[in-house]
């Protein structure tokens, strides 16, 4: 897998108001980088998409038609305003992203699930990775639930295919906007899920599109990233963590 010195990087991110410090850290030292190196950032579009009350879909959607019908950046890079990241990630993405087979590449991300009341109004939640695969079950009257689950066992530093990952730190060949965007008109619109009677959410719902035209996804699990999350802190998170420690 391989990609031109020469290609050139539009970065890209929907914002309201606020950004984390991590984020501007992480986007000045890349950028620092980037203007002693390959220059593909520097060279590329800067897509930076304002978004109100709900409307980060749109703002998704309209930022990708701006890269494929008024820029001319060879790749999209998607960067969410609360990560944190190596100066050096997309040289590292381009060089495992290739346009026919490896046109969708993202660097290791989390986000953080919520999965039970804490007894006090708050909630207890986990990491989970942003690599995902499509399961279906059969459930005890028959009928089937499918949608994409976490691996939590991905391997480590590893360049993994997989069937999705979010839209928090991905770079996304222009040639696979531009076949879904011929096939489905746009590309981060909700998709309803009638197994489990929920719509999949926008960055999946680009998976699901790309799933449907054979277009590869791809995760690399050496190129890692921070992800700023505000979470409910008390002994049984911290007894969680004691045990993972000792394992």
């Amino acid at each position: 897998m391989s990609s031109r010195r020469s290609d050139k990087v539009a970065l890209a991110y929907v914002h309201g108001h606020d950004v984390t410090h991590s984020f501007h850290h992480s986007l000045m030292a890349l950028v620092a980088h980037d203007l002693t190196t390959h220059r593909r950032v520097v060279e590329g579009d800067w897509l930076a998409t304002r978004y109100g009350t709900g409307g980060i879909v749109k703002a998704r959607n309209n930022t990708a038609r701006k890269f494929l019908h008024d820029g001319d950046s060879d790749w999209l890079m998607w960067i969410d305003t609360d990560m944190g990241f190596e100066a050096d990630s997309i040289d590292r993405l381009l060089d495992a992203a290739d346009p026919e087979t490896a046109p969708i590449v993202g660097g290791l991300c989390f986000t953080m699930r919520e999965v039970g009341a804490d007894g006090s109004g708050g909630m207890l939640v986990q990491p989970v990775p942003t690599i995902y695969r499509w399961t279906s079950t059969t459930g005890e009257d028959g009928s089937e639930r499918a949608g994409y689950s976490p691996c939590f066992g991905y391997p480590r530093d590893a360049f993994l295919r997989c069937d999705a990952t979010g839209s928090a730190f991905v770079l996304i060949h222009r040639s696979a906007l531009a076949a879904i965007e011929a096939e489905f008109g746009d590309w981060y619109t909700p998709v309803w899920n009638p197994s489990v009677s929920e719509f999949v959410s926008e960055d999946l719902a680009f998976c699901m599109r790309a799933n449907a035209l054979e277009l590869p996804i791809h995760v690399h699990s050496g190129i890692k990233t921070t992800h700023m999350k505000s979470v409910w802190v008390d002994e049984r998170f911290s007894d969680r963590l004691d045990r993972i420690r000792v394992a």
